[in-house]
């Protein structure tokens, strides 16, 4: 890491954490992972904050973990140590003390689906679009996204991006209630920045325990779905289904699995 792949600014109430991988379509790597979850306690952890933003700079929002040559060089691609670190993400959004909204400017693809349903809204560009590509490289949603999806959209739409990697454009996104709005791309962060201010003069403590009461029922559950993610993904990185898969993307070609 040369740079902090996390940019956290304050506003008033409003923190807003900009994830600054633009070159990377800001997949992270295992630092990148660390870095955003001490970035989101941190942010939460303010007094003045009431609501925290979360975005991407530049065309993408998140575009999940960076399986990249260059990565795996600088050893952030621990396979287990990354589910380790997303779940560690997930979990920071879903305990933070007041809301988080996910400003979802571009493309947010795998763990990075995960990263903005945990959170408490998701205001989208209208031009971006959201995809669990994950079987097309051998592996299974992770980052809590087995839980997290269906508790958002249901099973039967889960599915359709689960098991078939369908891509969900921002207004099919709004129809099946996985974001909140989709809005023009130059209006995206102002109106999750303004979402964000509405809470600016609620109380911290109420905010605290109306989120978590709010999450209870869904916390057990989440972090079970998080233990069979991890123990699933594993023994997949492991396989040679992975290896093919990986090496597809890499080769920009399709993977070849067998029958």
């Amino acid at each position: 890491m040369t740079h902090d792949a996390v940019r956290l600014t304050i506003d008033g109430p409003v923190a807003t954490l900009t994830l600054t991988r633009p070159d990377r379509l800001n997949a992270l790597d295992l630092a990148a992972m660390h870095r955003l979850a001490d970035r989101l306690r941190e942010a939460s952890a303010l007094p003045g904050v009431r609501g925290i933003v979360l975005t991407g700079e530049g065309r993408a929002f998140c575009a999940g973990a960076d399986v990249s040559p260059t990565a795996a060089a600088t050893g952030g691609t621990d396979g287990r140590a990354i589910v380790a670190a997303a779940n560690e993400v997930v979990l920071a959004v879903v305990r933070a003390d007041v809301p988080v909204i996910a400003a979802v400017n571009g493309p947010c693809v795998g763990v990075g689906v995960s990263f903005a349903i945990a959170g408490d809204a998701v205001i989208a560009a209208d031009s971006a679009w959201f995809q669990l590509p994950f079987v097309k490289i051998g592996l299974t949603p992770d980052g809590g996204a087995t839980h997290l999806l269906p508790a958002t959209i249901g099973r039967a739409r889960a599915s359709r991006m689960a098991l078939f990697a369908e891509r969900v454009p921002a207004a099919t996104a709004l129809s099946w209630g996985l974001v909140y709005d989709a809005v023009p791309p130059a209006e995206l962060l102002p109106a999750a920045q303004a979402l964000a201010a509405g809470t600016a003069g609620s109380s911290r403590e109420a905010l605290r325990r109306t989120k978590r009461n709010l999450r209870r029922a869904q916390a057990d559950e989440l972090e079970a779905a998080m233990r069979r993610e991890h123990d699933d993904q594993g023994e997949l990185l492991d396989g040679p289904d992975y290896a093919e898969g990986l090496t597809a993307l890499r080769e920009k070609r399709p993977p070849v699995y067998p029958e």
